[in-house]
Parts: structure tokens; C-alpha cells; sequence
């Protein structure tokens, strides 16, 4: 159901400023995102049957043939069967797929809704989101993805078509909306990120690329192990937006703090503000440990950066530009 006609003007002053997102924005990205290109890093030297450079994990791939086995081939592969029948060793010839899924898991939660610069971090997160998902589709991929917010996640699955990508665009814009109702109090069970990472290896297909775009606020150990099995079988890049403004109190003394729903008073302390940054400064550790040990990509994208300045260093084609890998010794 649509808001009603009043309501629009405030909405419009809110995409605006970069405090929710604008539909037409989201689908304006189509247009710079052509020159992004996905999938130019670590290319496989041979083999190549399409436009993706697949590093080859997993088993997404085709059967085309069996032969005789020759010294090099994966014993994997052997068809014991056929080799049974024939009285030699033959094994199975795979081609690789001529497309990849790509799936991109989105941030929309409440701890999101904030931005000292010229947007929110959920705002860049969801363009960032979009334009990946347009520059996917004009590769010839399929797209699908799960967007996150406090309490509902909405999930696609990955399709090569425009209206995959039109309602991924559209579960962005919406669940970006609801950032705007103040959360609700109480024990109410909210969405965890190592559960939805959890929710991604289990519907994503060996050889996918996968995105994540968040703060990753709430990063821990079990978000750790949830990345590392996902890497097992994907390939991931990791896009964490934030704000310079979060990354230790800039205050002290007593402040008045609020929900949405209840205020409070509370006194910044040195002490209070070095536990913060300890916290922060640790959580930051374990991320970029898990993506070494994911062996992901990951970039950070502050809130000073519009989508197309960051996506344009991190994918921009024939850009010498790459974003940090993270590798295990």
C-alpha cells in the first residue's frame, strides 16, 4: 500500500540528503555501472569457454566427454565404470559454465542508519548493491541476492533477467524505508549477520561470486566461521561501508542518548571512550582475519565516497587499482 500524499514531500527531502534511498537512484546506477567490470582479477591461464575467468572451485561445471586417462588428470575424475567395461582407465571431461552467479548479500539494519557526510552508510551500502547487480547482469550473469534488515530478510535467487535484478532493486528500497520507523523495544529477535552468511553458503552454488556490503558491526567468531565455510565453495568480496565520525567518540562528558523510543543520559569517560575504540579495533582484526582465512576481497568504503567514486577504484575496467586480497600463509 502507498504512503499517503502528504507524506511524499518528506520523503523526498530525506533521499535527498542521503537519509533513505531514491528508487530512481537505485535504478540510475545501471547506467555508470557498464563500465564495472566484475570479474577481471586472478584469472585460470587455460580453459577459458566464456567471459568469466573462474578459478575453478567446486563442481559447477558440465560433463562433456570421457577418454583415455592421461598422466595429469585429476583421479577425481576417473569414470570407473566405463573404464571397468573398456579394460583401461578413462576418465570424465568437464566444460566450465559459461556464466556465474553472482549474489549479493546486503546490509539494511538499523545500525546502518547513520552518516555524518554527505550520505547514510545503509544509503552507499544499497547503491553499492545495485550498481553490482546491474554491472552482473550486463556481464550475462545471473543475479540474486538477500537483503537484510532488523527483522525480515528478503532472498532471490539468482536469475538472468532484468526482473531479478528490478525486484532485488525494489526489496532494497523498501526494507531501506522501514529504517526510517524507529526499532521496535523489548526482546525482539533481530537478524544476525552470521546467520544470514549462514543462509548464504547454504542456497549459493559452488563457483558463485559473492558480495557482502555492511558495517559488520556485529562481526564475531560465529560470523567468522560462517565466512570461512562460505569461502570454501565461492568466491567472496567483501564491502564495508563506514563513517569516520563512528570510529571513536568524538565527546566527552554527559550526553543525552535515544532509541527512538527512550532516552538516557550518559557520561563519556576516557575511560569509556578507550574501551570503544578497543572494542572497535578488535572487531576490525577479526574481520579482516576472517577474510584472509576466507581468502576474500575486501575494500572499506566511507560514507565521504559516493557508490560510483568507490566502485570505480575497486572494478573499474583496465584500472590498475585492485582491492586488498587477504590470503592464509
Amino acid at each position: 500500500m502507498s504512503k499517503p500524499a502528504s507524506h511524499s514531500p518528506n520523503l523526498a527531502a530525506l533521499s535527498e540528503h542521503g537519509i533513505i534511498t531514491d528508487l530512481a537512484r537505485l535504478l540510475g546506477c545501471r547506467h555508470w555501472a557498464q563500465g564495472l567490470s566484475l570479474f577481471s582479477r586472478q584469472a585460470a591461464k587455460n580453459m577459458l569457454l566464456g567471459n568469466v575467468r573462474s578459478r575453478f572451485r567446486g563442481r559447477g561445471m558440465e560433463f562433456e566427454e570421457v577418454r583415455r586417462y592421461q598422466a595429469g588428470d585429476d583421479i577425481r575424475t576417473i569414470d570407473w565404470k566405463v573404464s571397468a567395461r573398456a579394460q583401461g582407465t578413462y576418465t570424465k571431461l568437464f566444460c566450465e559454465e559459461r556464466e556465474r552467479p553472482c549474489h549479493i548479500l546486503v546490509d539494511q539494519r538499523s545500525h546502518l542508519f547513520f552518516g555524518s557526510t554527505i550520505q547514510f552508510k545503509s544509503v552507499l551500502a544499497a547503491e553499492l548493491a545495485s550498481a553490482i547487480a546491474w554491472a552482473a547482469l550486463r556481464g550475462g550473469d545471473r543475479v540474486g541476492g538477500q537483503v537484510i534488515g532488523d527483522q525480515v530478510e528478503r532472498d532471490s535467487r539468482a536469475k538472468r533477467s532484468k526482473q531479478a535484478v528490478l525486484r532485488f532493486v525494489h526489496d532494497l528500497n523498501e526494507l531501506n524505508h522501514k529504517l526510517i520507523d524507529p526499532p521496535q523495544p523489548g526482546n525482539v529477535r533481530r537478524n544476525s549477520l552470521s546467520n544470514s552468511l549462514e543462509e548464504c553458503r547454504r542456497i549459493t552454488r559452488p563457483g558463485t561470486a559473492v558480495f557482502v556490503i555492511s558495517d559488520f558491526h556485529d562481526f564475531d567468531q560465529a560470523a567468522a566461521k560462517a565466512l570461512n565455510d562460505l569461502g570454501k565453495h565461492t568466491d567472496i568480496t567483501l564491502l564495508q561501508v563506514s563513517d569516520a565520525f563512528e570510529q571513536e567518540l568524538p565527546i566527552s562528558g554527559s550526553v543525552s542518548i535515544s532509541d527512538g523510543h527512550d532516552s538516557s543520559k550518559v557520561t563519556v569517560s576516557s575511560r569509556l571512550k578507550q574501551a570503544y575504540q578497543s572494542d572497535t579495533q578488535t572487531r576490525q582484526a577479526l574481520l579482516k582475519a576472517a577474510a584472509t582465512q576466507a581468502r576474500a576481497l575486501y575494500s572499506n568504503i566511507d560514507t565521504s565516497q559516493t557508490a560510483r567514486q568507490a566502485l570505480s577504484k575497486v572494478f573499474a575496467a583496465n584500472s590498475g587499482s585492485q582491492p586488498t586480497r587477504h590470503r592464509s600463509v
